[in-house]
C-alpha cells in the first residue's frame, strides 16, 4: 500500500508538468537562489499536505460532510485536473515570470499541493489506510519530486517544452482512472445501506 500511494501522490503531484510554471516563476534569479526558493516552497507544500492528513478529515466532519461525500468530491476534483493536465497549453516562461520572488503561491499552494493531491489524501485519511502509511506516501511521492524541480532548468532543457507536455499528459490520463475510481467508489458507498 505505502508503494502504491506513493506512486499515486507522486503522479497527482505531477513535479514533470511543474518543471515549465517553475522555472517560469524563479528563471531570472540566480541558481543558488533558485536552489533555496524551492527548498523552501517545497517544504512549505510538504507541511500543507500533513496538515490536511492530519486535519482535512476533522475540519469536514465539523461540517457534518460524510466520506463518500469527500471521495465524490474529491474524485471530481481530481478529474478536473486531470482533464488540465492532458489538455493544457504548454506555458510561456514570460507569462509566468514575476517581478518579485513567489512566496507560498503559486509554487508551494497550488502547483504542488493543490486541491488534487490534497482531496486525495484527505480521501485516504478517511479510509481503513493507516495514518503513518498515508504519512510515508507523503514524504516519498515529496522526496521523490524534490530533486526534479530543484534541477528543473535542466530537465526543461532535456525534455523540451514538447517532452513535458507528453509526460503531464500520460500522467493526468493516470490520475483520470484514478478520479473515476473514487467517484465511483463514493458512489457505491453512498448507495450501499
Amino acid at each position: 500500500m505505502l508503494l502504491y500511494l506513493s506512486v499515486l501522490f507522486w503522479i497527482i503531484i505531477d513535479p514533470i508538468g511543474n518543471v515549465a510554471p517553475f522555472v517560469g516563476c524563479i528563471g531570472n534569479l540566480s541558481p543558488k537562489r533558485q536552489s533555496y526558493i524551492i527548498a523552501r516552497e517545497m517544504l512549505i507544500a510538504l507541511a500543507v499536505m500533513i496538515l490536511a492528513l492530519f486535519f482535512g478529515q476533522e475540519f469536514f466532519a465539523l461540517l457534518q460532510v460524510d466520506s463518500s461525500a469527500l471521495a465524490i468530491t474529491g474524485g471530481i476534483i481530481l478529474f478536473l485536473v486531470a482533464v488540465g493536465m492532458i489538455f493544457s497549453e504548454p506555458q510561456s516562461e514570460q507569462k509566468l515570470k514575476k517581478q518579485q520572488e513567489p512566496l507560498i503561491v503559486p509554487l508551494a499552494v497550488p502547483f504542488v499541493a493543490g486541491p488534487g493531491i490534497l482531496a486525495t489524501i484527505i480521501f485516504y485519511a478517511g479510509s481503513n489506510t493507516s495514518t503513518w502509511v498515508i504519512l510515508g506516501a507523503i514524504f516519498l511521492s515529496w522526496l521523490f519530486s524534490l530533486p526534479i524541480l530543484l534541477f528543473a532548468p535542466w530537465i526543461k532543457y532535456i525534455l523540451g517544452t514538447n517532452g513535458a507536455t507528453a509526460v503531464e499528459r500520460i500522467f493526468g490520463y493516470l490520475v483520470v482512472i484514478l478520479a473515476i475510481q473514487m467517484i465511483s467508489k463514493g458512489l457505491i458507498d453512498s448507495f450501499s445501506f
